[in-house]
């Protein structure tokens, strides 16, 4: 076994191992649980990382295959994979650290770290997959592993909007397993993604314009395509930080991740672009960007309005996919990693403000940025990057595809870039002018153990968004060897 197989294999079932470990021990064994969560997803985003070191990032490398009937259980490293992989990984040993402050006083933590922890190794599953039969397998077992984590606290609130959220997944995944038949069918039960567009090059127009937007409606439920965001709002009632995982790393990037797959691993840019969807995709995208940013900016609740951020800006990353140009593919997946490293720092934020002070909603936060300076002036700075205004990363990714639409001759889109921004701009300032200039009657916040958990990743991962924004070129070798993965330059 290679070193490369055992780090990949590694990497997911470490997080797996620790869940198991976590379930094991007592539940007041609090320190040690602790230990195992925040080591175990630590270990796990290095074995990722040094998979990057080894210069496994740069081509497609089979990591490991085990027969399963007449299907294959197939893990297998490129480019696309491993960065989703890194950026999950990564953001999940913050979200891991921000846990043990968030849930100090939490009765049921035991689950909570259990599902935790199976949840990150799960996503790395999806991040490593070579072919449809694998990706649908980790897709399905993330919905199921994140439930309880949407469902913790119980409430009758909690409990609805698990059930809207196993509806919406479960019909998702209906269309995707439609999609995986279809295609089996058509290929004669070719499912590697590295085989994929050639086997379908005998299939029919209408064959595969049907066949796309199945896979297309499937993943676009958790990418919160509207009108198949739903869930997505519901699902604030859940911890933050399981919040900002399923908004920043794990359940939403998946779908954005299985679009990404259909588009380039399945079908393949020449192929796309002879069934002349692309029209239709970017309308879908733009309408999503625009409206959920108006919808966004009426709400009071501060969870659900980065919660409707969340779906518009996750447009942007399909916009840049569905452009099919190799600038407009590179801005997608800059913002995939530069969204997901600043809404993680908003979603935080909110947690701290709500955990130390009880208030929820926009309405209520003025005055805040005094008695919480850091944690607000963290939002702020990096809801300049939401924005897209240097020197915070947002700009670049923006800029990327701003230059791919102008390519492609897309130039409307930039219409559509430029007032997404100007309504950033409209719901999120206002937030960070009424924190520091308001009034408020409470006083200052003592600095104790939980919140200073909550605080250090805050603030380590919004000094990211101020590094990438000022040395871009940093993710830029990933990004660029995903564009050559999929274009010939």
């Amino acid at each position: 076994m290679s070193v490369g197989v055992a780090l990949v294999l590694a990497s997911i079932v470490i997080t797996t191992i620790g869940a198991i470990w976590v379930a094991a021990i007592p539940g007041e064994a609090k320190t040690q649980r602790h230990c195992i969560v925040v080591g175990a997803a630590l270990v796990s985003a290095a074995m990722v990382w040094y998979l990057l070191y080894l210069g496994l990032g740069s081509g497609t490398y089979p990591a490991f295959r085990v027969g399963i009937a007449s299907l294959s259980l197939d893990l297998t490293l490129d480019p696309l994979g491993l960065t989703y992989g890194i950026l999950a990984s990564t953001l999940w040993v913050f979200a891991s650290i921000y846990s043990v402050g968030y849930m100090e006083h939490d009765t049921k933590q035991r689950q909570y770290f259990t599902f935790f922890l199976v949840s990150a190794g799960i996503t790395l599953g999806i991040a490593f997959s070579g072919n449809l039969f694998t990706f649908y397998l980790f897709y399905e077992l993330l919905t199921f592993a994140t439930y309880p984590l949407v469902v913790h606290s119980g409430t009758k609130d909690a409990l609805e909007a698990g059930r809207k959220y196993i509806r919406y997944s479960l019909v998702g995944a209906s269309f995707i397993l439609a999609a995986i038949v279809m295609l089996w069918t058509l290929t004669g039960g070719v499912l590697d993604f590295s085989s994929i567009p050639a086997a379908l090059a005998t299939a029919s127009s209408g064959q595969l314009r049907i066949l796309f937007f199945l896979f297309l409606i499937g993943f676009g439920v958790k990418a919160a395509i509207m009108p198949l965001h739903g869930w997505l709002p519901s699902a604030m009632v859940a911890p933050t930080p399981v919040s900002a995982l399923l908004h920043a790393v794990a359940v939403v990037n998946a779908g954005v991740f299985g679009v990404l797959r259909t588009v380039y691993s399945v079908f393949g840019v020449d192929l796309v672009k002879s069934l002349s969807v692309r029209p239709i995709l970017l309308v879908l995208c733009s309408v999503t960007i625009i409206l959920g940013s108006l919808i966004a900016l009426k709400q009071d609740v501060l969870k659900r309005r980065l919660a409707y951020s969340t779906i518009s800006q996750l447009a942007y990353i399909l916009l840049g996919a569905f452009i099919l140009h190799p600038l407009a593919l590179a801005g997608a997946m800059l913002h995939m990693i530069f969204h997901s490293t600043l809404k993680i720092v908003l979603f935080f934020a909110a947690g701290i403000v709500a955990e130390e002070t009880g208030y929820l909603k926009v309405s209520e936060l003025g005055g805040t940025g005094r008695i919480l300076p850091v944690t607000m002036g963290s939002f702020g700075i990096i809801s300049l990057g939401m924005i897209g205004m240097l020197p915070l990363s947002g700009f670049w990714s923006k800029y990327y595809l701003m230059r791919g639409s102008l390519a492609a001759d897309a130039w409307i889109l930039l219409v559509v870039l430029l007032l997404s921004g100007l309504l950033n701009a409209l719901y999120f300032i206002p937030i960070t002018v009424s924190a520091f200039t308001g009034t408020s009657d409470l006083k200052p916040r003592r600095k104790t153990k939980a919140l200073l958990f909550m605080l250090v990743p805050t603030v380590i991962i919004a000094a990211f968004g101020v590094i990438f924004g000022l040395y871009p070129g940093l993710t830029l070798p990933l990004v660029d060897a995903v564009v050559a993965q999929f274009f010939s330059l």
